[in-house]
């Protein structure tokens, strides 16, 4: 084999050994940050949402609960999917595992869903009181 020859051989591992690192770290790119989260990981989500979601309402016996629970269940999911851009839970980037989980813990009802939750469960109290 002449010393060109070596060369070229050299050169063509070298491309190919650049092309599978390549391909190596686009993977390793999309398991860290793109690939959607452990199916554990969703349900631990819905956990949390459920968690906050009940406490807003003021527990599962409120009046609040009764009549919104649904209303607000679907505030929250649409407020998760509009933040994080997914239309389902379990499309969740893996990169954004941890803020999400965070996200369930500062979570609140808008305003006026706020402002209703109070009403009914102030209603109720007061007929209870009389």
């Amino acid at each position: 084999m002449t010393p060109e020859d070596m060369m070229i051989h050299v050169l063509q591992q070298q491309k190919a050994i650049k092309a599978e690192t390549k391909t190596i770290k686009n993977d390793i790119d999309y398991l860290k940050n793109i690939q959607p989260v452990n199916p554990s990981v969703t349900k631990v989500l819905e956990q949390k949402r459920k968690a906050n979601v009940v406490k807003w309402l003021g527990g599962k016996d409120s009046q609040a609960y009764a009549q919104m629970s649904r209303e607000v269940f679907a505030e929250a999911g649409h407020d998760f999917k509009e933040m994080f851009n997914v239309p389902r839970y379990d499309l969740l980037r893996r990169k954004d595992e941890e803020t999400a989980l965070m996200y369930w813990e500062n979570w609140e009802p808008s305003t006026n869903t706020k402002m209703q939750i109070n009403k009914l469960n102030t209603q109720l109290k007061l007929i209870e009181e009389v």
